[in-house]
């Protein structure tokens, strides 16, 4: 078996310190450095049978020295239909460079704009505006099978610049735009997040007993007694009404097999989610009539899961030549979402510079991990009255409630709600 899709960290350097990067998170410590042409020339085992190589992580590829050699290495062994690309935040692209880059082999770029005006933590529009009416002065002077597209980082600030945005980047003729929720890497930006973390069908069932709750008179207050006492049988002698409804709710949860975390339902900011919701709808309709290439979040995890990472094939490479299986395990991180505090600790199944890549893939190791991934027999952590519990909170993860050795009952990329370039 061989890898189809491949990220690439070709460099952790980058020329902003933006606050919604991963390099601002209190427990990433990766060192500042550019990966060698050695190292990359490891992958060329990999290159024939690729669909795409992504020279993006967490640092500004326009930043390498030998950007335009990594590219012409893609071009040389890679089929002539596949997709050789990078996401930046345009600031060092110029005409020259972006003539160059696509000399190489360069054939899509995916530039990074967050709104039409400078917004405090997010990209500064007239950088990504310049790169791409860069892009689009080279794929109007010949540049056919260059692929240009954008992607949205949400928050609060940003959400009634969206439609906007699109539409002005449409105006460079973009050919995608990759929409994507905020992950936030400290306590303050978790306030800017525009999305939740129960799932759907979680709040639905939710809204359900909550109507018949206050149709029989009570309050949530009723509810939050049950918590506080476990809601177990001994604590009651005799039942109470608002109890029998609590247990009818879970009851029904249970047979949908989702579970409930009673305290974020509670919290939910219904007319933020609403206002997000609307607003992508619209996002979709535009999709639909300029016949463009969008990928939309929810503002809601979807129950049923999908690791986009693992079902197309990817790898990730580490600018030190350590290779994981997702985004989510690519770097040691520590997030806050939903006020809970998650470490990530980076994932390595080996390194390029002492195993063959292609060795690492087909490795027991691997394989094991990429199947028990792929069964989604794991649990939801973030809808659990428990979250986030000692299993799933410390970065040194052993397994989760059900004794899986995968860390990936806390990943929200499986459930719809980030996106990136793959």
């Amino acid at each position: 078996m061989k890898p189809e899709r491949l990220s690439v960290e070709i460099t952790t350097r980058c020329n902003l310190k933006c606050e919604i990067c991963p390099k601002q998170s209190p427990n990433y410590h990766q060192l500042e450095m550019d990966m060698s042409l050695e190292t990359f020339k490891k992958l060329i085992p990999l290159m024939p049978s690729l669909k795409s190589i992504v020279l993006s992580g967490i640092g500004e590829p326009l930043v390498h020295p030998y950007l335009e050699d990594l590219i012409s290495l893609c071009k040389k062994y890679m089929e002539p239909h596949t997709s050789i690309g990078f996401q930046t935040n345009g600031v060092l692209l110029t005409e020259e460079k972006m003539s160059e880059l696509i000399r190489a082999g360069l054939n899509k770029i995916c530039v990074s704009i967050d709104s039409l005006v400078p917004i405090k933590g997010l990209h500064e529009p007239v950088f990504a505006e310049r790169a791409l009416e860069i892009i689009a002065r080279e794929k109007k002077n010949g540049a056919v099978r260059l692929q240009s597209g954008i992607e949205i980082v949400i928050t609060k600030e940003n959400i009634d610049q969206i439609i906007q945005t699109i539409l002005k980047a449409m105006e460079y003729k973009i050919d995608f735009v990759i929409i994507s929720h905020l992950i936030p890497y400290s306590p303050e930006a978790a306030d800017a997040v525009a999305y939740e973390t129960n799932n759907k069908e979680a709040v639905r069932v939710f809204k359900k007993w909550l109507t018949k709750l206050i149709d029989k008179g009570y309050s949530i207050d009723f509810w939050l007694e049950q918590m506080k006492k476990k809601a177990l049988p001994e604590f009651f002698p005799h039942e109470s009404e608002p109890l029998k409804l609590f247990k009818g709710m879970y009851d029904e949860a249970a047979k949908k097999g989702i579970t409930l975390n009673l305290n974020s339902l509670i919290g939910r900011q219904d007319n933020l989610l609403n206002e997000v919701e609307k607003i992508l709808n619209e996002v979709s309709f535009l999709s639909q009539k300029l016949n463009l290439q969008i990928q939309i979040p929810s503002t809601n995890p979807d129950p049923k899961r999908k690791c986009d990472f693992l079902e197309e094939k990817c790898l990730f490479i580490g600018v030190d030549g350590e290779v994981s299986p997702c985004y989510f395990l690519w770097h040691s991180f520590t997030c806050y979402i939903s006020g809970l505090k998650k470490s990530v600790k980076r994932w390595s199944f080996g390194n390029i510079n002492q195993m063959e890549p292609l060795d690492i893939y087909n490795s027991i190791e691997y394989k094991k991990f990429v199947s028990s991934v792929l069964k989604y027999d794991f649990p939801y952590c973030y809808d659990c009255n428990f979250a986030l519990c000692d299993l799933m909170e410390l970065e040194d993860f052993l397994y989760d409630c059900y004794t899986n050795y995968v860390p990936c009952g806390a990943c929200l990329w499986c459930g719809g709600l980030f996106y990136c370039m793959i």
